[in-house]
């Protein structure tokens, strides 16, 4: 029986797809180790449950290919494919979810770096790949610098791409969750995942009052709210996915990979 070719992958090969005598080559070169969280959750009917760490799988690469054009070679890790619960102040629909508890991906997130000290690696660079995952990487990262002095770097990448996502989609708000950003983004990962067909735009209604910064605070905001406050009936998405194109997804990964790898250069170089 011949069986549909759902996604294939596209080098440079990350750990997970390295065997032990080629992870022990490219640590002579490098001791760095990049790594995204990613989560199975509701996108909306358009996007699989999978796609936060199919689209972290995919930016790992690109960052390390990144470093790589700036002369600091390093490993591409993979997507932590378990993360936390979806933000109930933004969408209560959950159908699917398959989370953990923020002190569980603290603590695997810890184990997992510390165990891979002991092959060698000794920088990780950490990205966001599911923006309620930011927390716990944060404490994760400080807790092995503090006790197990170990180098890692939490690179948030959402805050500055505001300011680019308006020059090249379609849609100049920045829609995030299931979005045109995001539904681009997973078009580049796995296409043969995505369903555009009849997929009216959806948006939260608008507040009366606006302050500075008072967007979630991974969007570049000050404000952190987590419990439920409305009911708004969220279809699984926020924004305009039917305008995703693989083009504006390639962009994204471009910007986003661009901007971690500047960043780590200028801290871990």
């Amino acid at each position: 029986m011949e069986r549909e070719l759902l996604y294939e992958v596209r080098g440079p090969k990350n750990i997970t797809e390295m065997t032990a005598a080629e992870l022990e080559e490219r640590l002579k070169e490098t001791d760095m180790i990049v790594f995204s969280f990613g989560a199975i959750e509701n996108h909306g009917k358009h996007l699989p449950l999978g796609c936060d760490s199919f689209q972290g799988n995919v930016l790992v690469r690109r960052v390390a290919e990144k470093l790589a054009e700036k002369g600091l070679p390093a490993v591409p890790g993979f997507a932590m494919p378990f993360g936390v619960q979806t933000n109930q102040f933004e969408r209560c629909e959950n159908f699917g979810n398959c989370y953990v508890s923020q002190k569980t991906l603290i603590a695997m997130t810890e184990e997992l770096v510390l165990s891979l000290t002991k092959s060698g690696f000794k920088k990780f660079v950490f990205c966001v790949s599911h923006a309620e995952n930011l927390a716990s990487m944060h404490v994760a990262a400080k807790d092995l610098a503090d006790n197990h002095g170990v180098t890692c770097i939490v690179c948030n990448w959402i805050p500055p791409m505001n300011d680019e996502w308006p020059k090249f989609l379609k849609n100049p708000e920045h829609q995030g969750h299931g979005g045109e950003d995001e539904t681009s983004c997973t078009m580049v990962a796995v296409p043969k995942l995505v369903n555009l067909d009849n997929l009216p735009g959806w948006y939260p209604p608008e507040a009366a009052e606006h302050y500075k910064l008072d967007g979630l605070e991974y969007y570049g905001g000050a404000v952190g709210i987590y419990a439920p406050l409305g009911s708004a009936q969220c279809p699984g998405y926020v924004g305009n996915p039917a305008d995703a194109t693989a083009e504006a997804g390639e962009k994204c990964y471009d910007l986003y990979a661009e901007w971690i790898a500047s960043v780590v250069k200028k801290y871990l170089g």
